[in-house]
């Protein structure tokens, strides 16, 4: 198939298959930590957290006041009362920015790219100009809307369930992720990415404490893995439209399950990767 000679060293960076949401943070990274921002106490930034200290810090960073009332009601009901919270292990990503945000708001991209590559069941629809309807293809289905997002936030807020072989009942819930991002570059001036996820996940269904205390462990577990695995894949796309500009524009006309507009947008985003790579050696050599 299509120059899934490039898919095939993307693929190299293989994302995990569960967990719709995490994916819609798909660009993810983060040792390099949002200014002012650092691990609640008794976490290390390598390690999750799901401390009320961590909890109160995330919700503290929720631009409330630019928020619609209903916006503002949905995302505060889940955050004060989460069935489970957790921050996940920041990671740092080799990453162009432009390409990174890219990702953020356009998940179906990457999903389309995961199926292209045959590893992946998940399907994004986007039903809205920042709505998107999600299916894990393990039992996970939901709507996941981008409410806010500026180049250091984004916050996300899913409205879905759970049936599938790990519960005996079906299991209905929401969640936010609040994503936040640095920006910088290492010595030799590459660019980095950094990201901190929290994740607050709501489940709705009686007896929510005993399906939260089952659910925790894995949800944590996949959660964590699909954030790593998100880091490496998008860092993997952006080292790719680097080197190999042609192979990335084969690749965006096989976006079959994108809307036009976005697929001519990741094809733009991707050749000024290559452009700015460029330039950058090329400063590099003169010095």
């Amino acid at each position: 198939m299509a120059s899934l000679d490039t898919a095939g060293r993307l693929g190299k960076a293989r994302c995990g298959r569960r967990a719709w949401l995490t994916a819609c943070a798909v660009a993810a990274g983060g040792l390099l930590v949002p200014r002012g921002l650092r691990a609640a106490a008794g976490a290390a930034a390598e390690e999750a957290d799901t401390s009320p200290t961590a909890r109160e810090e995330a919700i503290a960073t929720l631009p409330v006041g630019d928020l619609t009332a209903e916006s503002r009601r949905k995302i505060l009901a889940v955050c004060e009362n989460p069935s489970i919270y957790r921050r996940l292990p920041q990671k740092t990503v080799d990453c162009d920015p432009d390409l990174h945000r890219f990702l953020i708001r356009n998940p179906e991209v990457v999903v389309n790219i995961w199926q292209l590559m045959g590893f992946s069941n998940y399907t994004a629809e986007r039903i809205g100009p920042y709505l998107w309807k999600g299916d894990d293809g393990t039992g996970t289905q939901g709507d996941v809307e981008l409410v806010y997002g500026t180049d250091e936030l984004h916050v996300l807020y899913g409205d879905g369930f759970y049936e599938g072989a790990l519960l005996k009942r079906k299991i209905t819930g929401r969640c936010v992720l609040i994503l936040q991002s640095a920006y910088g570059q290492d010595a030799a001036r590459r660019p980095l990415v950094g990201n901190r996820l929290d994740v607050f996940l709501q489940i709705d269904n009686a007896g929510a404490d005993m399906v939260a205390r089952t659910l925790a462990p894995w949800v944590g577990k996949v959660a964590d893995t699909n954030f790593a695995e998100s880091c490496k894949f998008a860092a993997k796309i952006s080292q790719t439209a680097e080197q190999n500009g042609p192979g990335m524009q084969r690749l965006a006309d096989k976006l079959t399950k994108v809307d036009a507009q976005v697929r001519d947008q990741f094809a733009r985003v991707s050749a000024g990767v290559q452009q700015r790579a460029a330039m950058r050696d090329a400063a590099g050599g003169r010095r």
